[in-house]
């Protein structure tokens, strides 16, 4: 696809480039005559239809239906983002903004997190999306038990570099505080320095002779080992701004509108392209037909991966083909950078 652009004439690239960008702003077909005013050009509507001839000869533009105008291909968007786009940057005020609305939110990562996505989804107009750190990789710093009411206690689990996760359990009868911390002690004696993944995995095993009025407590949180320590789950991917994507013109169609309303209901698949399109220290882009999950063919996804440590995450919007590309690709950018910092701090 270089090649493609390449070899574009200015015309053509600039023609081309009008397009993407009108038909991003306004989703209706781009004809010549609007495209002769709006470039000011010292070019007949005749000229530019057949520099847009060019342009549908090689597969960048299209018409979806007679007498109308054009609009990109995927394999279009594809050549604009790769090569054409600028690189665009949120304001100051929008990125100091961003930071506030995240800090002034629970240290609960879970909580966090879905602010996140409700920033993405805002800020966007798209879909927002975010997938929890990776916790079962992530190293165990502590174990915190806390008494919350009357056989409930919360389980505070400290990942190294900060992370915090905390699970509501029950219990069969009333302990009290100064127990309750005595086996958290004992428990961080036995398991610190492990991952969360070995923890579940070993953590009667490490404990096994440990008796007296904690093997009680002990023994609960080890048969609820798959419990307390189910990280990627449902319940840690994170998703807002349906009513954006749905209320977009794309979705006017009633097929679209089922697909991507089944594409929400469904976390695992979101939770499988997101983890799919990681790419390692950049901003990933998948464009319509280049998705393999059929749901997403009239989508795109941008994402990102951001750290917390030595666990890893994904985050990125979901819209259609016809997307603000640079600028969620300046979000989605900062929202990486940003979040590591937001959760360790």
């Amino acid at each position: 696809m270089s090649n493609i652009a390449e070899d574009l004439t200015d015309r053509e690239r600039l023609i081309f480039e009008a397009i993407v960008q009108s038909f991003v702003e306004n989703a209706t077909p781009v004809g010549s005559r609007f495209l002769t005013k709006k470039i000011g050009l010292d070019m007949s509507p005749a000229t530019v239809r057949n520099v847009m001839a060019d342009l549908e000869e090689k597969g960048l533009i299209t018409q979806p239906h007679t007498s109308a105008g054009r609009v990109p291909t995927d394999k279009g968007y594809r050549v604009y983002v790769d090569h054409l786009m600028r690189r665009e940057k949120l304001s100051p005020g929008e990125k100091a903004a961003i930071v506030r609305s995240l800090k002034t939110v629970s240290r609960d990562v879970e909580i966090v997190l879905d602010k996140a996505s409700h920033v993405l989804g805002r800020i966007s107009s798209q879909l927002g999306v975010v997938l929890a750190p990776r916790f079962l990789e992530g190293i165990l710093e502590k174990i915190e038990l806390v008494p919350v009411a009357s056989r409930r206690i919360l389980v505070v689990l400290t990942v190294r570099s900060g992370l915090v996760r905390t699970i509501l359990m029950e219990i069969q009868s009333d302990i009290s505080r100064d127990r309750l911390q005595e086996t958290a002690r004992i428990l961080n004696e036995r398991l610190h320095g492990l991952s969360l993944r070995q923890v579940r995995e070993q953590l009667s095993e490490r404990t096994r002779d440990v008796g007296g009025e904690h093997r009680g407590l002990i023994d609960m949180l080890a048969r609820s080992a798959d419990e307390v320590f189910r990280f990627e789950t449902e319940s840690h991917y994170h998703v807002a701004g349906t009513q954006n994507i749905v209320s977009q013109p794309e979705f006017s169609d009633r097929e679209k509108t089922r697909k991507i309303l089944e594409l929400l209901e469904n976390k695992e698949i979101i939770i499988q392209v997101l983890q799919e399109g990681d790419e390692e220290g950049k901003v990933s882009i998948t464009i319509g037909e280049e998705n393999q999950e059929e749901l997403l063919r009239n989508c795109s996804l941008v994402t990102a991966t951001y750290h917390v440590g030595s666990v890893r995450g994904t985050l990125g919007v979901i819209g259609p083909t016809r997307m603000p590309y640079a600028r969620v690709v300046a979000l989605v950018d900062f929202m990486a950078e940003t979040l590591p910092h937001v959760i360790g701090a």
